[in-house]
């Protein structure tokens, strides 16, 4: 009996300690858990009003980790690749992804998509020509994963002045394609630097704010807007005692330090039904 007495002592005591274990689970995934390519990230209860009304209720919005991958990995991806600060950004102060062609989005993915792009050689008047070209499945792939689910719109080519190419459809194989060299480009000596300052989960959306400042490499000076009216100072981290990790670390800091004075700018991910957050637009909220 004092055998069976203490058994059954033992089967509660897993039972409890089962249930605790269940218990704290269920508050973790309900509070710390984002559906970012099932990610967990840090975070900490921060609140946000909805509207200027004192009556409306609050949106209680979490503090997520700007450090974690997933926040950079969505800041990174809203921004199109070019030579010197993206105009569509810092120039005219955002966009919305409502208001974009099929091609813009697809052009806004090449930083993703170029990792998919294959080369083969082709004959053409008895010389040989490398062709470089991408899988639509691919395309709609990456397309889909940044803005949702049944967005793709197809389109019949993709013209990239920066990169001087034009992608043009291949309906037999159902793939994008052009000959030619890879691309061009050039060099700038205007820059821009930014960085993540929060990033806030909310009820129906996820909002990354960055601070971002400009850098004219002919005069060395640090402007506050793209159109270099405002100057914050002569740029002094061009010593080449410093590496280019210790550099993008004292610019880095210079943002923290400073943020408050520079311009802001908020991505924008939205909830979507099937529980990810897709991309929807980028704005100038502090200039």
């Amino acid at each position: 009996m004092e055998k069976k007495k203490n058994k059954g002592i033992i089967v509660l005591i897993v039972v409890l300690i089962l249930c605790i274990v269940g218990l704290v689970f269920y508050i973790l995934v309900d509070k710390d858990i984002i559906k970012l390519n099932n990610t967990t990230v840090a975070n900490e209860q921060v609140e946000k009003n909805n509207t200027d009304d004192d009556n409306e209720e609050k949106d209680t919005g979490v503090k997520l980790d700007i450090e974690n991958e997933n926040i950079k990995y969505l800041f990174n991806n809203a921004h199109r690749p070019s030579i010197g600060p993206e105009a569509q950004i810092y120039r005219d102060g955002g966009y919305k992804v409502s208001e974009m062609s099929g091609e813009d989005k697809i052009l806004l993915l090449y930083g993703q998509w170029k990792n998919y792009v294959k080369e083969s050689s082709i004959e053409i008047d008895n010389n040989y020509n490398s062709m470089y070209y991408v899988n639509e499945a691919d395309l709609k792939s990456i397309y889909e994963r940044t803005f949702g689910p049944d967005t793709y719109s197809h389109v019949n080519s993709i013209t990239d002045s920066y990169r001087c190419y034009t992608y043009t459809y291949d309906d037999e194989n159902k793939r994008f394609f052009y000959v030619g060299t890879n691309g061009c480009g050039g060099t700038t000596v205007f820059s821009v630097h930014e960085k993540i300052i929060s990033a806030t989960k909310y009820n129906d959306r996820i909002e990354i704010v960055s601070a971002a400042f400009y850098i004219n490499g002919m005069d060395n000076q640090m402007y506050k807007d793209y159109n270099q009216t405002t100057s914050l100072g002569e740029y002094t981290y061009y010593n080449n005692n410093y590496t280019d990790e210790e550099r993008n670390n004292l610019e880095d800091q210079y943002i923290d330090d400073n943020k408050d004075n520079l311009e802001q700018y908020t991505y924008t991910y939205t909830l979507n039904d099937d529980g990810f957050y897709y991309l929807t637009s980028v704005e100038r909220t502090k200039a």
